[in-house]
């Protein structure tokens, strides 16, 4: 059937016409004036230096980054150090600033500092340094600081981010098995390695290479000494570092190392005893502290007073000791002096104890007027194990020719125990076992076989020595082999087995959150692709010792056939 169209409009069918006949009129052209022609050269380049530096001022650090590769002149301008250095204090010192009494912030958002105490405290972390150490002097005529690489060193640590390489240190022999195993300290990017095969040796650990060596016996000296412990004195001047080594047959030496040279000098060699191994030394010269299997304490000086002292002067360390601390015994005889670059030393008490259990932890630290010279220790309660801190404060004589005055003072922690809380008592009978302890004033630090660390603050004063409350430090998922704490509360930890290595921010903080470090292995220079994720370590290899400085980690690694190495771990 046929659809009815509907009525016929003229006035449609006149529209429909005119569209055919009359096509669209084209898109008017627009005419630019000659004013707002795009420049032949950037706009830049009209602009001066100072200008772009304060408009990039308000960038951030990200933004920084992502607008350093559009040009040449934005990229030599986006490294200017005045920028990073905004960002470094913003970031990573400020915060810290802030939890020290005195400091107090500007405006609202404002980053300004003011400082109203006595004492300065270094904003690069320094080690106490005093202004007027030459150290300091020649650093700032010679040194311009990166504060781009500092940045980027921060954020490094801060994210866990690093390299990782491995450097031989001793073979694998089949005599070697029952033998110590190799001793490492890291001072400000040297590491020192003591064992009985090489003897002493210093590596560079930006070159990964030894850079000098020295065996521990001259001439006719017999060569069955196996190194037991080993130390540094961190505050050496900036050319030349002092260590001090102890041996099995209970004598110790003294070597410096001179960075310049690259070359060790020994200076003191101590005569065997009898008191038993030296498991634990300490340095800072004139000063030398020592602690045995035996658990005999010795306290040294090499500046010989011009007279000997009377009796009760030497055993006024441990006048007010107690039962859980050191006593003191009467002086030994006087070190044969064996002509060396040092005098044989004075023996300025001796401290005996028969309840103290390893590990014990030995330091030596200088004050403004007096040098404290500290022994952390374990010992056994009826409820489980406490942690002791005893602190022999060194007053030198005002001439420097009679004898040093010598005060105790002592501290000790609650009990602990390894599978529940910190200052608990225990109940099933079971007393734990201190796997490692470390001390660096203010922190002491201890790691349990839980898998587990307790840190404890040392209190200081003139008059008293306190410990505060332990608070237990909880990520590691596999027992800790070893752990270090430096006075600024960094810490670094690391399992026996595996490759869990974490970093602790301790300084002003209640609780301890960590930073696993993930490394990534290093690929050749005509390799370029992206360094990739470091392989898992072997289960059979062990780590038998962490130590750091501000710019890496480096990790003893033994492998099951006896073969050592150091993992270096480079956060730059």
């Amino acid at each position: 059937m046929l659809k009815r169209k509907g009525p016929y409009s003229e006035e449609s069918s006149d529209l429909c016409i005119h569209d055919v006949a009359q096509p669209r009129p084209l898109k008017r052209l627009r005419i630019a004036n000659a004013a707002c022609n795009p420049p032949f050269r950037d706009i830049l380049t009209n602009i001066s230096s100072e200008i772009l530096l304060r408009i990039l001022s308000f960038l951030s650090s990200s933004e920084l980054l992502d607008i350093s590769p559009t040009s040449r002149r934005l990229y030599r301008l986006a490294l200017d150090p005045h920028l990073w250095r905004e960002h470094y204090y913003e970031r990573f010192v400020l915060p810290r600033a802030l939890r020290i009494p005195g400091f107090r912030i500007g405006g609202a958002g404002g980053t300004r500092l003011q400082y109203s105490a006595r004492r300065a405290v270094w904003a690069d972390g320094r080690k106490g340094r005093a202004p007027n150490d030459e150290f300091l002097k020649e650093s700032t005529k010679n040194e311009s600081v990166d504060w781009k690489r500092q940045y980027k060193l921060r954020h490094n640590w801060a994210r866990g981010k690093c390299a990782v390489e491995e450097v031989s240190v001793r073979d694998a022999s089949e005599e070697g098995e029952g033998q110590k195993r190799t001793l490492i300290k890291v001072v400000e990017g040297i590491a020192i390695t003591a064992d009985s095969e090489s003897g002493l040796r210093a590596w560079d650990l930006r070159t990964r290479r030894p850079t000098a060596q020295r065996n521990f016996c001259e001439g006719d000296e017999s060569d069955d000494s196996t190194p037991t412990s080993l130390a540094v004195d961190e505050n050496s001047s900036a050319t030349e570092v002092d260590i001090i080594v102890g041996f099995a047959d209970g004598s110790f030496g003294l070597w410096r190392l001179n960075l310049e040279q690259q070359e060790l000098t020994r200076r003191y060699r101590h005569e065997k005893s009898c008191n038993g191994e030296i498991i634990a030394v300490a340095c800072g010269h004139p000063y030398v502290l020592t602690a045995t299997t035996a658990g005999l304490i010795s306290l040294y000086t090499f500046n010989r007073p011009a007279t000997a002292p009377p009796d009760d002067i030497t055993n006024s360390a441990s006048n007010n000791s107690e039962s859980l601390s050191y006593g003191t015994v009467e002086q030994q005889a006087k070190p044969r002096d064996v002509g060396t670059i040092l005098p044989a030393p004075y023996l300025l008490t001796s401290l005996k104890s028969h309840t103290t259990h390893l590990p014990i932890a030995l330091s030596i630290r200088r004050m403004s007027s007096s040098v404290s010279a500290s022994i952390a220790y374990t010992f056994p309660v009826r409820n489980g194990l406490c942690i002791g801190v005893q602190d022999l404060l060194i007053t030198p004589s005002p001439d420097g020719s009679g004898v040093d005055k010598l005060t105790s003072r002592l501290a000790s922690t609650l009990p602990i125990t390894a599978s529940g809380g910190v200052d608990t008592i225990q109940t099933h009978g079971s007393r734990p076992e201190f796997m490692t302890l470390c001390y660096s004033h203010p922190y002491l630090l201890a790691t349990l076989p839980d898998n587990t660390l307790v840190l404890y603050l040392c209190t200081s004063t003139a008059k008293s020595l306190s410990l505060s409350s332990g608070i237990r430090l909880w990520g590691h998922t596999s027992g800790i082999s070893d752990a270090e704490i430096t006075p600024r509360g960094k810490a670094v930890s690391i399992s026996t087995r595996g490759d869990e290595i974490r970093v602790w921010e301790l300084e002003g903080r209640v609780g301890g959150s960590s930073i696993e470090v993930r490394p990534t292995t290093r690929q050749p220079s005509d390799n370029t692709d992206s360094p990739t994720t470091a392989p898992r370590a072997e289960w059979e290899d062990r780590r038998n010792w962490v130590g750091f400085d501000d710019e890496m980690v480096i990790v003893l690694k033994e492998t099951r056939d006896g073969r050592e190495s150091l993992m270096v771990y480079d956060f730059t």
